[in-house]
């Protein structure tokens, strides 16, 4: 059943669990909007490629536009509310905690949560690149997009572009 307080609750979690960023965040946001059944995962994804081209966190675009897709207005400000709220109260929380700190504290935190990050992170690549390289056009378009960022100095931004106007040439 679709409600204002289970979507509240919803990106509440989402922003308080999803640490990393956007990219860590997305197998949660995948797993409730599957198990709420707000979107399709073909709709999940469209979503995330919306996310990601406009400005602004993922979490917080994909926020806006789930909130907004459920309950209209008032449903993309109580999701968007709601994935910010946890940072804004964990950050001050931390900030007052470690203010007089001497920094070990917050180091072996970050030691442990940066490989989980990671994993959350190529969880979501598996996921995204299971579901979109279909076909040898779409695996030779990853496979190019790879090799030009690891091999030469393209902005991402320009890779963006190119591959968004190879889309509407080709397709």
């Amino acid at each position: 059943m679709k409600t204002l307080f289970g979507l509240f609750l919803s990106f509440f979690e989402i922003g308080l669990f999803g640490f990393g960023g956007g990219y860590a965040m997305i197998p949660l946001i995948q797993t409730h909007l599957e198990r709420r059944g707000w979107m399709s995962i073909q709709e999940f994804l469209d979503l995330i490629a919306i996310a990601e081209v406009t400005p602004g966190p993922i979490a917080v675009n994909s926020a806006t536009f789930v909130g907004y897709r459920v309950f209209g207005v008032v449903g993309s400000l109580v999701a968007t509310t709601a994935v910010i709220l946890p940072s804004l109260i964990v950050g001050l929380l931390v900030g007052r905690y470690f203010k007089n700190g001497n920094g070990d504290t917050q180091q072996n935190i970050l030691k442990f949560l940066k490989p989980a990050v990671i994993g959350l992170i190529l969880g979501s690549a598996y996921t995204i690149g299971v579901a979109n390289i279909v076909n040898l056009a779409s695996f030779l378009i990853f496979i190019g997009v790879l090799l030009l960022l690891f091999f030469t100095k393209l902005n991402p931004i320009f890779i963006i572009i190119m591959t968004g106007i190879v889309g509407i040439i080709f397709y």
